[in-house]
C-alpha cells in the first residue's frame, strides 16, 4: 500500500518582485483563512512555510492573535519554524545560518514549538555543510527541492552525510513544493499519482499541496475523497498529514536508504541559477561586510566587554541579526528582485551596518576611557580574534602638534603618515577669516605594523612633538617589493616576481568585460558578444614607498560598449574610469582595491589571475570547511539531451576564498563580498573572480545558457534599471601565494586580512571620530586593564565564533577542522585561569561536561568537524 501524505501548506515568499510591506497585507488576511480552516476542521494540519519572519511581522501588527496562533501550534495542527527566513545556503556564512535557525527556533518555541525539520523547499542549491549545521541545532531531518541530480542518487529519500559523520534523513520533493496542486485541479488521477510516486523508494510518500502565496484549499477533503475513490483498487491511499509524521515513517526505513554526501547545485530537475552569486554585487558586498563585523568583531568584543563589567547585550545582537538574516532568503540574497525590493534590502543592510559599527564604537570608547593610568592621546587597539596578530593597521589620530612618535611600552613603532588634514574645532562662522589659528588641529592618516595579543586590547603611547611630520610622497617608480614578492608595471601590464622561488608571472591581473544578456537570476552571454580584455595602457602610475608598507596606484580609463547594441557593433563609446591600488602587506600576499565608475549597461566584469597551475579542480571555502569542484562540469556537453533546465557552466559560489594548487604551488584569491568564480584558460590556469554583473530585467526568456521561459514571473518583463549598477563600485580582494594548500592556515589568513582592528584615541580635539563622540560618556565605576582570556593554539583548527550562551551562564567558543583529515584537539585553547568547561551543541545545550581546566583539549576532530565549547562565567 502506497501511503500518500497530503501536506497542506503555503510557500510565502518574504519578498520578491513585491516588497515585504506589500506581502504582509495579503498575509494578514491569509491568517484569517488559516485560523478558520483549523477551527472548522476544513483542514487537519497546516504548514506555515517554515519561517518565522512572516509571523514576526504579523504579530507586530496583531499581537492579540498570539494566543490563538499558539493554541494551534501547541495542539500539533499548525507547524511553524525552524527558520527565521528560509536561507540561501551558498553565499551566506555558516554562522549566519546558525543565527537564522537560532532566531527562528527560539521564536517558534515560545509560540508552542518549532518544527524540527530543515525545511528549504526553494533555496537555489544545497550546501555540503548543512547536515552538520542541522545536527548542531538538534535537527535530524531535512527537505529540499532544487539541486539534486541522478549522478548523486535516483531516489527521493536518502541519508545526507557530511564528512564529520553528521547526517540527516532527507526528502527531495523532486517536482516542487507545488506539485500537489494537481490534486486540487486535475481529475487525471493516474497521471498525478505517477508523478507523485516516481522516484520514491518507500511506501510513505509526500504530496505537498500549496504554492507561492497560495490560499488554503477549502476543498482539500473533497479532493482527497475523489482521488481515494478512484484509487480504491490500486493499493494507494491519500490522507491529510504533516512532515513530522512522514519523517517518523521514513526513519523506520532509514537503513535501506541511499547514503549521499556533498552539495547539490545541478539543474537537472529545476533551475538552480548558478550565476546568481554575482547579481546585485552592492548588496552582497554590504552583507558580507556586516556578517564579518558581527561574527569576528562585535560578538567577540561584547565578550571582552562582558569580562570587565559591561553587560553583554544579546537582545541588541538579535535585533541586528534579524535585520541581516531577513536579507538571506533565497531571492533576497540572490538579488533577483524588483528595484523597490532591492532598495529595501539595502536599507536593512545599511541599518545593520550602522547598528553594528556604532556598537563597536561604543564599546571601544567605553573600555578605553575606563582604563587604568590613561593619559591624553593614548591610542588603544583591539584584537577581536582569539589568536595573536601582527599586521599593518590603518588609523587616524588628532593632534595640535604637527608631528608625533608612537610607542609600545618603550619600543618606538615605525609609522607611515599617508596624509595630514588641517581641521578647525572652534564654533563655525559664516566668515571663516574670523577663525583663530589656535582653534585648528591636525588629523593624521597613518599606518603601522602592530602586534596585538589574542582577544585583548593594547594601549600605545602617542607623544606629540615639534616639527612637521613627513607625508609619504608618490614616486614615478614602476615597481614595489617586500623582499618575497616584487610587482612591476610595464607596457600596460603587471608582472609578478616570486623572489623566493625565482618565478615570474606575466599579465598577473587583467580584467575581462563581456556582454550579459541575462537577468538578475543568471549570467548569459550576449547573442552578439564582444569580449574585451582590459589592461592598464596609458595608466598613470604612482608608488608609495613607506617604512612599513608599499603601494602602487594605477589610474586610467577603459573604453567599453555603452550597451548591447554597441557591443554587437563593436563600438566602445562608454568610458569607465578606474583606480587600482596594489599593496604588499603580509608575506606572500598582495592586496587589491579597485574603484570604478560604471557607466555602461548589460555587461559582466571579471578579474583574471594568471597562475602557473594547470587545474583539474578548484577549492572554495564553505560554512564550516571547504569543497573541491571539477573545473569542467561532466554534463557541459549533454545537458540539453538530459533535459536539464540550464547550462551547467562551472561557475561556482564561494564565501571568502577560491584556491588552485599542485604539489609545488598554491594560489588563493580572497575577496570581501565577491561570491562567484570560475577556473578558465586553455590549461585551466586562470582564476576568474566575478566582480559584478550589470543587467536590466528581473527575468528574461530564451537565454543562451537558460533556454525557454523566463525565470521569476514568466508572463511579463519586470525592468530593474537599478540592477545595472550605474554607480561608483568598490572591490577589495587579495592574492595569497604559498608552497602548498593548507585550509586552516588559509582561513586564518583571510580573517587577518579581512578583519580590521578597532581603535580609539583619548582626545577631545576631534569630537566626530564617531557619530556620538560629541557627547560625554560615563566611564565604568572601576578602572580596568586588558587581561589575557583565551588563545587558540592549535594551528589545524579555525575560529568560527565567540558568543554568549542562550542561558547567559557562559561564553560559547566554536571551532572547526576545515581539513578532509582528522586532527588532534590537544592544547586547543589556553586560558588565563581555571574555568568550568563543557562541550555543547551550537546554542549551548550540554553534550558532555569536561570539568574545571585551564588548557582545553577536546580530543580528536573528525574531518570537517565543528565543536562548541562552553566556558562558564
Amino acid at each position: 500500500m502506497k501511503n500518500i501524505h497530503v501536506i497542506q501548506h503555503t510557500h510565502w515568499d518574504f519578498e520578491w518582485y513585491f516588497t515585504r510591506n506589500e506581502a504582509i497585507i495579503q498575509f494578514v488576511y491569509h491568517m484569517d483563512e488559516v485560523f478558520k480552516a483549523l477551527e472548522d476542521q476544513i483542514v487537519d494540519y497546516y504548514l506555515l512555510d517554515g519561517q518565522m519572519s512572516i509571523l514576526d511581522d504579523y504579530l507586530d501588527a496583531y499581537p492579540e492573535k498570539k494566543e490563538e496562533l499558539s493554541k494551534w501550534v501547541r495542539n500539533g495542527r499548525l507547524f511553524i519554524g525552524p527558520w527565521y527566513t528560509q536561507t540561501d545556503e551558498m553565499i551566506v556564512t555558516g554562522e549566519s545560518i546558525v543565527r537564522n535557525l537560532s532566531l527562528g527556533m527560539e521564536m517558534a518555541d515560545k509560540l508552542g514549538g518549532s518544527q524540527r525539520i530543515g525545511y528549504l523547499p526553494d533555496s537555489f542549491g544545497q550546501a555540503a555543510d548543512m547536515p552538520k549545521i542541522y545536527n548542531g541545532m538538534g535537527i535530524t531531518n531535512a527537505l529540499f527541492w532544487r539541486g539534486l541530480s541522478e549522478d548523486k542518487t535516483r531516489n527521493r529519500e536518502f541519508v545526507w552525510n557530511s564528512e564529520d559523520g553528521s547526517n540527516v534523513t532527507t526528502l527531495n520533493i523532486k517536482d516542487g513544493y507545488f506539485v500537489g496542486v494537481g490534486l486540487i485541479d486535475d481529475d487525471n488521477v493516474d497521471s498525478t499519482m505517477k508523478t507523485v510516486i516516481s522516484g520514491t523508494t518507500i511506501d510513505d510518500i509526500a504530496l505537498p499541496v500549496g504554492g507561492d502565496q497560495r490560499y488554503v484549499d477549502y476543498n482539500l477533503k473533497d479532493r482527497i475523497k475523489f482521488y481515494n475513490d478512484a484509487l480504491k483498487d490500486k493499493d494507494i491511499q491519500l490522507f491529510e498529514s504533516n512532515y513530522p509524521a512522514l519523517f517518523i515513517k521514513m526513519n523506520m526505513k532509514r537503513n535501506a536508504l541511499d547514503n549521499v554526501s556533498g552539495e547539490f547545485i545541478n539543474s537537472s530537475v529545476s533551475k538552480i541559477h548558478r550565476s546568481i552569486y554575482s547579481s546585485r554585487y552592492d548588496q552582497k558586498y554590504l552583507n558580507d561586510k556586516v556578517e564579518r563585523r558581527m561574527i569576528y568583531q562585535l560578538e567577540p568584543l561584547m565578550v571582552m566587554a562582558d569580562r570587565v563589567g559591561i553587560e553583554y547585550k544579546k537582545s541588541l545582537l538579535n535585533k541586528i541579526w534579524k535585520l541581516i538574516v531577513r536579507n538571506h532568503a533565497h531571492d533576497s540574497a540572490g538579488g533577483c528582485n524588483s528595484d523597490k525590493t532591492n532598495k529595501i534590502i539595502l536599507d536593512r543592510l545599511q541599518e545593520a551596518d550602522q547598528l553594528s559599527y556604532s556598537a563597536v564604537d561604543y564599546l571601544t570608547r567605553k573600555i578605553s576611557e575606563s582604563q587604568k593610568n590613561k593619559e591624553p592621546n593614548d591610542l588603544t587597539f583591539f584584537n577581536t580574534l582569539p589568536f595573536n596578530t601582527e599586521k599593518i593597521v590603518k588609523f587616524n589620530v588628532s593632534l595640535k602638534n604637527k608631528d608625533f612618535d608612537l610607542y609600545d611600552n618603550d619600543k618606538k613603532i615605525l609609522v607611515d603618515i599617508l596624509d595630514i588634514e588641517k581641521k578647525y574645532n572652534g564654533q563655525i562662522k559664516r566668515d571663516e577669516s574670523q577663525y583663530k589659528e589656535t582653534d585648528y588641529y591636525y588629523i593624521f592618516h597613518c599606518q603601522a605594523k602592530i602586534t596585538l595579543p589574542s582577544l585583548q586590547w593594547k594601549k600605545l603611547k602617542l607623544v606629540p612633538k615639534m616639527g612637521n611630520a613627513e607625508v609619504i610622497g608618490h614616486t614615478e617608480s614602476n615597481s614595489i617589493s617586500n623582499g618575497d614578492l616584487r610587482i612591476k608595471y610595464s607596457n600596460g601590464d603587471l608582472t609578478l616576481l616570486d623572489l623566493k622561488n625565482n618565478k615570474e608571472f606575466e599579465k598577473l591581473l587583467i580584467f575581462e568585460d563581456g556582454g550579459d544578456e541575462g537577468d538578475t537570476y543568471d549570467y548569459s552571454p550576449a547573442y552578439k558578444d564582444n569580449i574585451i580584455y582590459l589592461n592598464y595602457n596609458d595608466a598613470t602610475v604612482k608608488v608609495q614607498n613607506g617604512k612599513v608598507g608599499q603601494k602602487m596606484i594605477l589610474t586610467g580609463q577603459w573604453n567599453l560598449p555603452k550597451d548591447l547594441d554597441e557591443r554587437a557593433n563593436k563600438t566602445n563609446s562608454g568610458i569607465v574610469n578606474y583606480e587600482l591600488e596594489l599593496t604588499l602587506d603580509r608575506d606572500n600576499q598582495i592586496q587589491f582595491h579597485l574603484d570604478i565608475e560604471n557607466d555602461v549597461k548589460d555587461h559582466r566584469m571579471r578579474a583574471i589571475f594568471n597562475s602557473d597551475i594547470e587545474s583539474q579542480y578548484s577549492y572554495a571555502d564553505t560554512g564550516f570547511g571547504y569543497i573541491r569542484r571539477s573545473v569542467v562540469d561532466p554534463h557541459l556537453r549533454d545537458w540539453k539531451e538530459l533535459g536539464w533546465k540550464e547550462e551547467p557552466t562551472a561557475i561556482f559560489p564561494m564565501l571568502h576564498y577560491v584556491n588552485v594548487h599542485n604539489d609545488d604551488s598554491s594560489w588563493t584569491v580572497m575577496a570581501k563580498g565577491n561570491k562567484e568564480y570560475q577556473i578558465i584558460g586553455k590549461n585551466y590556469n586562470q582564476i576568474a573572480l566575478t566582480l559584478f554583473r550589470s543587467v536590466g530585467f528581473l527575468g528574461r526568456p530564451d537565454l543562451i545558457r537558460r533556454p525557454g521561459v523566463a525565470s521569476g514571473n514568466q508572463f511579463t518583463y519586470i525592468p530593474t534599471p537599478d540592477s545595472q549598477l550605474i554607480e561608483k563600485l568598490h572591490f577589495k580582494f587579495a592574492l595569497q601565494l604559498n608552497d602548498r594548500f593548507m585550509p586552516a592556515e588559509m582561513m586564518k589568513n583571510f580573517q587577518i586580512y579581512a578583519i580590521s582592528q578597532p581603535f580609539y584615541q583619548e582626545q577631545n580635539l576631534n569630537l566626530f571620530t564617531n557619530t556620538l563622540k560629541y557627547f560625554v560618556m560615563q566611564p565604568l565605576d572601576k578602572q580596568i586593564e586588558s587581561n589575557p582570556f583565551l588563545e587558540i593554539k592549535n594551528k589545524n583548527l579555525i575560529f568560527s565564533s565567540l558568543t554568549e550562551s542562550q542561558d547567559e551562564s557562559g561564553w560559547l567558543l566554536r571551532v572547526y577542522n576545515p581539513s578532509k583529515h582528522s586532527c588532534g584537539g590537544n592544547d586547543l585553547v589556553l586560558l588565563n585561569d581555571f574555568y568550568f568547561i563543557s562541550e555543547t551543541d551550537f546554542v549551548g545545550r550540554l553534550k558532555r561536561s569536561m570539568g574545571k581546566m585551564k588548557n582545553i583539549s577536546c580530543g580528536d576532530f573528525k574531518p570537517g568537524e565543528v565543536k562548541t565549547i562552553k566556558i562558564n562565567k
